[in-house]
């Protein structure tokens, strides 16, 4: 890696780590999104580094700014997570943590330096506040035959091409473009590919709940109040 990032790395793991001690239910609100804009500005200066290496043709230096960059997403994303459970919406909660998990996977595949970085320790600990802050979702998975699907990389048919997906080319993560696809079935499972798909309302003895909260959607209660 260049000499950019390695400066850039001096510097990285004081913010990280002074963020990283709002990452708390009991921390103020305010000061959990001080962290989001501090890291926020951070993540503008890696942005820049990454685009300077992809400039430059420096793809080990671009890769270890994508990762790094990946990483400050993952933790603004959990810091938005604990402030959306604050402001009693939980549902955006679940989806900035899915974000953060998927932030850091992301960090790990791009680059080593997430290893270095102690990222393993920390995918693990977000996926512990899935099972620890949330009700377990019922998941939906589509079954499919995909006709057409391209490369992010190249634009070339997927297959057709040397880039693999979840890999790092020069700044960017490799993934496959889908097209043109036949849907077959929908399934319902335990450990989806995308946990954004999942259950959100369901109805018993006519009424209309949400899955995350259980409260009643307002709708419903309107018809109840009618009805009584």
């Amino acid at each position: 890696m260049n000499e950019d990032i390695k400066l850039f790395l001096k510097e990285f793991d004081k913010p990280i780590k002074g963020c990283g001690n709002f990452c708390f239910m009991s921390r103020g609100k305010e000061f959990q999104q001080d962290a989001i804009n501090e890291l926020t500005a951070l993540k503008q200066k890696v942005i820049s580094l990454k685009e300077k290496a992809i400039k430059n043709k420096d793809e080990d230096s671009a890769n270890c700014a994508l990762s790094l960059e990946n990483i400050i997403d993952a933790m603004i994303n959990e810091l938005m997570m604990w402030i959306a459970l604050k402001e009693d919406d939980p549902n955006k909660a679940w989806d900035y943590l899915i974000e953060a998990q998927s932030n850091a996977r992301t960090a790990l595949q791009a680059h080593y330096i997430a290893i270095d970085l102690n990222m393993e320790k920390y995918t693990d600990k977000l996926y512990l506040l899935e099972k620890l802050l949330f009700p377990p979702q019922i998941f939906f998975s589509p079954g499919s035959i995909i006709i057409e699907s391209k490369c992010s990389i190249c634009g070339k048919e997927y297959g057709e091409c040397e880039h693999i997906v979840g890999k790092a080319y020069m700044g960017q993560m490799c993934n496959r473009i889908i097209t043109k696809t036949y849907l077959k079935e929908v399934s319902v499972v335990e450990e989806p590919a995308n946990k954004h798909a999942r259950i959100l309302t369901f109805t018993d003895n006519g009424v209309t709940r949400d899955f995350m909260t259980w409260k009643i959607i307002d709708g419903q209660k309107e018809n109840n109040k009618d009805n009584t």
